[in-house]
């Protein structure tokens, strides 16, 4: 099977130029030295040489001189990541992971970081040919990405044993072609090892995030008879509504607009969703969802209250009535410094009402750097209640399951930081000594006295 795919890439003409692959097969064979730098001059100009259409052109010739470098930092960087995540000192010196850190330091998108650091670790310890094709710049970093998303734990091994091939390839292909053979090639051994993905539970997948312009980005993957249900389910809702606006437009002689049938999805689904909430579980008992809707005062300020939602996004007065006639609404009144108001003390364990009232303040883990939600987090007694620690909102703070146990490691002490009074800040003094000051919905402050 693997012959009959190499053979067929190897069959495979390349527009630019007419070439073949075995012209170029084994052109560049430089190594990376040990600690993983790159002493060869040819390799440095193996781009150049690539395009000699750049000749004449200096403008042309630096930008290939750009790239080049970049990949060669991106070779660098992907080593370097490899190895702080297997050593952990990420997690030792400063208590984040590997790509927590790297989002925190370098202000990175966390998933972006995560990516990266997965990629960068698998090529280390399952494809060294692809790493060394990149510390020669032969390859890029969007050529590792595509070559890692294509191979899994089921072909991987496959797929390192085509790596040479796919690598001359690379010199000859468009980025586009090489990425479709490159994913093909992986959907063919897959599929002959046995596996159907249209069979695996796991593939099944939804993700619901909200980002900071206030919108919520819906998007996942559906396989097998879960994905022939809700398609169906979903078409026939949409239709209903697409007829409901259809009739609507009729009766108003067009002064109601019939949405296109994406909007029309989307009401759909919200409708579904609304209706289950009438329908009891096995147990009897019926969803409880609630919007929380902040009223932020400026106190000596006769202004109306500025509006936000749970996460800190604006509210338009329209929004808020129909958020009002959904009957879902929990008010929640803070002060200008975010601190939640008559919350008071409460028993062992942090309440409904107090754990809402974190989240409002906190907005999610209080560690720097973690993007944690405030769903994902445990309400944590920083005066501990078996030391006498009261459960009062000024004693707890929102810690991810993580971040909760590095709080708890030996020579880690959290408290609340003096340098604030006129609201609830903590820090951490690690077993080093190094203070760390904790975050509010993902943002420090800088020290008063600073």
């Amino acid at each position: 099977m693997l012959a009959e795919i190499i053979e067929q890439v190897y069959d495979s003409r390349m527009s630019s130029g007419g070439r073949d692959l075995n012209k170029f097969s084994g052109k560049v064979c430089v190594e990376p030295t040990e600690n993983g730098r790159i002493s060869s001059n040819e390799a440095s100009h193996f781009l150049r040489e690539h395009d000699l259409s750049t000749e004449g052109s200096p403008q042309l010739a630096e930008l290939i001189d750009l790239e080049t470098q970049r990949r060669r930092i991106d070779h660098r960087q992907a080593v370097l990541i490899a190895e702080v995540a297997a050593n952990g000192v990420c997690d030792i010196l400063h208590g984040h992971t590997s790509p927590m850190w790297l989002a925190h330091r370098l202000q990175q998108p966390p998933q972006l970081c995560r990516s990266q650091v997965m990629t960068a670790t698998r090529m280390a310890r399952r494809y060294p040919a692809l790493e060394a094709a990149l510390g020669v710049q032969r390859i890029g970093w969007q050529h590792v990405k595509v070559f890692d998303s294509a191979a899994n734990d089921r072909n991987w091994q496959d797929m390192a044993d085509l790596l040479p091939q796919l690598i001359d390839l690379a010199q000859v292909a468009t980025f586009e072609r090489w990425a479709r053979e490159v994913r093909g090639i992986g959907q063919r051994l897959d599929q002959d090892g046995g596996y159907d993905p249209a069979t695996d539970p796991a593939n099944n997948q939804l993700r619901v995030v909200s980002t900071t312009d206030g919108v919520t980005h819906l998007s996942g993957q559906l396989v097998g008879e879960l994905a022939l249900s809700i398609k169906a389910i979903i078409d026939d809702e949409t239709n209903r509504v697409l007829s409901r606006f259809r009739a609507d437009a009729e009766a108003t002689n067009g002064a109601t607009q019939v949405p296109s049938r994406a909007q029309a999805g989307a009401e759909a689904l919200c409708e579904m969703l609304e209706r289950s909430c009438g329908v009891r579980d096995g147990q009897g008992r019926l969803p409880e969802p609630e919007i929380i809707v902040v009223m932020k005062l400026d106190e000596g300020n006769d202004a109306p209250p500025e509006l936000t939602d749970g996460e800190g996004n604006h509210l338009s007065p329209e929004i808020l009535r129909f958020i009002i006639a959904a009957g879902v609404i929990r008010p929640m009144q803070v002060s200008t410094s975010g601190d939640p108001l008559r919350m008071g003390r409460t028993l062992r364990y942090a309440n409904r009402h107090q754990r809402r009232a974190l989240m409002i303040r906190d907005g999610g883990c209080v560690f720097p750097g973690c993007d944690r939600p405030a769903s994902w987090c445990d309400a944590h007694h920083v005066d501990e209640w078996d030391h006498d620690g009261p459960t009062d909102i000024d004693n707890m703070a929102e810690l991810c399951r993580h971040h909760h146990r590095v709080t708890h490691r030996p020579g880690w002490v959290m408290s609340r930081d003096p340098y604030f009074t006129d609201e609830v800040r903590f820090r951490w003094r690690t077993s080093s000594g190094q203070l760390i000051s904790s975050q509010r919905h993902q943002q420090r402050r800088r020290h008063p006295a600073a």
